[in-house]
């Protein structure tokens, strides 16, 4: 499982040779493992000239003979000239993905982490509480707890059959919704000694309606505003049942956040500050280091040039470079070059699927100043 450790180690390093960081989405709901072979050998054909032979061949070499195609998402980053290798094997989906630099693409895994990293999942009816803690996919800790059962009185003794108290009221009816609140409310003190101990980052609720609008009452505020979404669940469901309908939800917390991203990069760009868009504009603000966070289209290539002494990258045929003037070299695809230089100088990249505005421009970004 990949963990905040993880991602610190991944963070602090830099190599003086390119490493090749692979994203292989690898979920068996969506496509055959040899489907992903055949995916895989076509993103590393995209890399060619970019990424050694070596790192090509090893990371080839893991997916024939190594990977046991367990989980739904795979990460290996590999630089063989400094003798470096890693792979996590994720129960989380990724976004397929290749890219060559100095430092290891961590972007798409600390965006994993914030979105599905620790989160919490209670289950909650009149009278149980099960609780599951979920990090990147994997369940880590889970705890139950039962109250005082939750029943009618018989006829006789205060039950529906007849008035039990002023207004007319069942004594039955009321004793029952007393033990149920009970029950809530010593649920909500369990959940949060859980939440104490563990410390999840997103919590989600489960139950029927009216149950969880009346649990959620009982949680602390600083809980409440931890709950991302809820969902209709029996306390009886599997595991990979409420792992699999908690992740639909975080999937859609995921998306709000990059639809956001891009409304702020297309929103600065409008008002002339914050934000750029076009490929010219954006390799511009990527010579200048001003990129914070860079967003692309899934699909989006064109050539460029690039010089040969200063690395600036143009989409323009320029003869000289106007920074250094040096001589440009052609460069099959300038927006890889683009990624590349982004994570080399700290910032972040985002790649975003069918978004119209994203794929109308092909590219952008978020501007640090």
């Amino acid at each position: 499982m990949f963990t905040q450790e993880d991602l610190r180690e991944l963070a602090t390093l830099e190599f003086d040779a390119p490493a090749l960081t692979v994203y292989l989405n690898v979920d068996p709901t969506e496509r055959t493992a040899e489907e992903y072979r055949l995916a895989l050998r076509q993103m590393l054909k995209q890399v060619e000239g970019q990424a050694t032979k070596e790192d090509l061949a090893t990371v080839e070499r893991f997916f024939d003979h190594e990977y046991d195609w367990a989980g739904r998402g795979v990460v290996v980053i590999s630089c063989a000239e400094e003798n470096f290798w890693r792979f996590y094997s994720l129960a989380v989906p990724v976004t397929s993905s290749a890219t060559v630099a100095r430092k290891p693409y961590i972007w798409p895994l600390a965006a994993l982490l914030d979105a599905f990293g620790s989160y919490a999942v209670a289950m909650v009816d009149r009278q149980e509480l099960r609780v599951l803690l979920f990090e990147m996919g994997e369940l880590q800790a889970s705890e139950k707890h039962v109250g005082e059962e939750v029943r009618r009185l018989k006829k006789g003794r205060g039950s529906s059959g007849g008035p039990g108290r002023r207004g007319g009221a069942p004594v039955s009816s009321s004793h029952e919704e007393e033990v149920a609140q009970r029950n809530l409310r010593d649920a909500a003190k369990v959940l949060e000694r859980f939440w104490r101990k563990y410390e999840p980052q997103r919590l989600l609720l489960a139950g029927t309606d009216p149950t969880v609008v009346q649990f959620r009452e009982e949680l602390p505020k600083a809980m409440q505003d931890r709950v991302i979404g809820s969902f209709n669940a029996d306390m009886v469901a599997s595991e990979a049942e409420v792992r699999d309908r908690a992740y639909a939800i975080l999937r859609e917390a995921e998306e709000a956040r990059k639809a956001a991203l891009v409304d702020a990069v297309f929103t600065g760009a409008a008002k002339g500050h914050g934000g750029v868009i076009r490929l010219d504009d954006t390799l511009g603000a990527a010579h200048e280091g001003r990129i914070q966070t860079l967003i692309v289209d899934r699909h989006y290539h064109k050539p460029g040039y690039q010089c040969q002494n200063c690395a600036y990258i143009t989409d323009q045929a320029l003869k000289k470079c106007p920074f250094c003037g040096s001589d440009f070299a052609e460069i099959p695809d300038a927006v890889e070059a683009l990624v590349t230089e982004v994570i080399e100088d700290g910032g972040k990249v985002e790649v975003i699927d069918d978004h119209p505005k994203v794929a109308e421009f092909g590219i952008g970004a978020l501007l640090r100043y």
